[in-house]
């Protein structure tokens, strides 16, 4: 199976051909440009890798992730603002072109990016008392295109309401609306999430990553477009906007 030597902020294991790719950045699995990195270059090794039939993707202790990780924002000049959300979108991206089957194991709260990251999955087991949401606009950022596009493919019509409600769900919320397919217990959820990527590596492999790259051509066009290139520059402006930081540096200071 794929090497994973030289990895420091997530951990690779798994048997029989299912990968286990876990999220161990920091405390809360924040999502920082190592850490995406990380996840994509993995992802580019593993995709012609004949002994890796799928992936399960989850997060280490009792967090699938919390989201971007702020200070990687704040520590740095504005311009590391356009490194993270680019590193963003190669690894989310990268997840969701992924050929082979990828089962999202969400062990816990999984916040704003680290919902957007179980959305690019084709499937989505959540464990029971784990809180999930799209949770931007509470904070006061904006959603890339590729974030939006997503969280649209996994629970089509209610992505939007997903997005202004800014809420965090409960299990059995996120599954009526179609965020996640199925809720288990947390005692059972690796096990589960492994057995369902061995049903569906299972399948013909060759059928499997067609029907998948059928399924997002719409999705993946849009990205391209140039519409979807203006938007992001204003998203990234917004970012970058001294207000936006302000609002970042709130989140990340204890109350008092």
């Amino acid at each position: 199976m794929t090497t994973t030597d030289n990895y420091t902020k997530i951990t690779v294991t798994g048997s029989g051909g299912i990968a286990v790719l876990t999220l161990a950045s920091d405390k809360v699995n924040a999502l920082d440009v190592a850490t995406l990195s990380e996840i994509a270059l993995y992802l580019d090794r593993a995709a012609p890798d004949p002994a890796v039939r799928a992936l399960v993707v989850t997060g280490a202790g009792s967090i699938f992730s919390a989201g971007l990780n702020v200070s990687e924002v704040l520590d740095h000049e504005k311009d590391r603002t356009g490194v993270l959300l680019d590193a963003l979108r190669d690894a989310l991206v990268g997840l969701f072109r992924f050929p082979k089957p990828t089962v999202a194991a969400i062990n816990g709260p999984a916040i704003a990016g680290g919902c957007i990251l179980a959305c690019a999955c084709d499937k989505r087991l959540i464990a029971e008392g784990a809180r999930i949401g799209a949770t931007e606009l509470k904070v006061g950022v904006s959603f890339p295109v590729f974030a939006v596009e997503l969280l649209r493919h996994a629970c089509g019509s209610a992505a939007e309401q997903l997005m202004f409600d800014a809420a965090l769900l409960n299990a059995e919320e996120a599954c009526a609306c179609g965020l996640v397919h199925q809720v288990v217990t947390a005692d059972a959820l690796a096990a589960t999430a492994t057995d369902l990527a061995a049903q569906l590596a299972g399948l013909d492999a060759p059928a499997y990553a067609l029907a998948k790259a059928s399924s997002r051509r719409v999705a993946l066009a849009v990205l391209d477009d140039d519409a979807c290139r203006r938007l992001d520059s204003q998203v990234l402006d917004h970012w970058q906007d001294d207000q936006t930081r302000a609002s970042l540096d709130r989140l990340r200071k204890p109350k008092a």
